[in-house]
């Protein structure tokens, strides 16, 4: 008898043993975003938004609960960005450099794909604190794929019936919610300057030249005292092996009050080379 005590005392033991593993397990392997999937009946309905933070965040209330989530993760986050009709929908980092997030995800995990960041020269804050031109940079898959990672959905805007059905890019701060009129789709060489924080050019001759290198005509004019947001990623458009390129879309800063097109009214053309 006390053999069989023995036993079904070992035996609850390893079960209690075994039951606290899993807590202490479950505690210490998962993140904030993620610590109550095991546990779905005491998550909170604020939790639960907090859970995928790759979930599509459109709405400006949407927008701004993701910047201050992410923001508490990584304090590196300035922006979010979303491009309708397309997967780009995520926080934007910036660093100290051009570099650090080269290969870092948001959260500063290796990975080749790296993230969404901004030129470490640019201000980005509410309206009266951005630098006249903003600049985002992302990774394509070398392939310029539409359908690829990180920045080359961007490559969609080749279409021309997708550029005129996406005539706005949602590039937010976590003083603000900004609307950007898309007006050049472009390839350029790196002779042209577009990732100047302070174009020595002034915005606007700026944007001139790369209205005359776009894919289309999108009628939209751009003055001295626009803001101007540069995305850009590489191309394979010239060779596989050339670095002197990039593909490019450049949007211009639309006004508080203004009303928010929903097509772009674009003449297509041959770029200038």
């Amino acid at each position: 008898m006390k053999k069989v005590l023995a036993v079904f005392g070992v035996i609850l033991g390893i079960a209690l043993l075994g039951g606290f593993g899993y807590v202490f397990f479950v505690m210490d392997e998962n993140d904030p975003a993620t610590m109550f999937v095991n546990n779905p009946e005491t998550t909170q309905t604020v939790e639960k938004s907090k859970l995928n933070v790759k979930k599509k965040a459109e709405t400006p209330a949407e927008i701004q609960e993701a910047l201050d989530y992410e923001t508490s993760v990584n304090q590196d986050t300035v922006a979010w960005i979303d491009i309708p009709g397309t997967d780009i929908n995520n926080s934007v980092l910036q660093s100290y450099d051009n570099s650090y997030y080269l290969r870092r995800n948001e959260r500063r995990q290796e990975e080749v794909y790296g993230c969404y960041f901004a030129d470490y020269e640019c201000s980005i804050g509410s309206r009266e604190e951005l630098t006249p031109n903003v600049v985002i940079y992302g990774h394509s898959d070398l392939k310029d794929n539409p359908n690829g990672p990180r920045f080359s959905q961007l490559f969609k805007f080749t279409d021309p019936e997708f550029a005129k059905n996406t005539p706005v890019i949602h590039l937010s701060t976590l003083k603000g919610f900004l609307n950007w009129e898309i007006f050049a789709v472009l390839y350029t060489d790196l002779d042209f300057r577009f990732i100047d924080a302070y174009p020595e050019q002034g915005v606007d001759q700026m944007a001139a030249v790369a209205m005359e290198k776009s894919l289309y005509d999108y009628g939209v004019t751009v003055g001295p005292e626009d803001n101007v947001l540069v995305l850009s990623t590489c191309t394979i458009k010239y060779g596989a092996n050339d670095t002197n390129h990039r593909y490019v879309i450049m949007a211009r800063l639309l006004p508080e009050d203004a009303e928010v097109p929903t097509t772009a009214n674009i003449e297509v053309k041959t770029p200038a080379e």
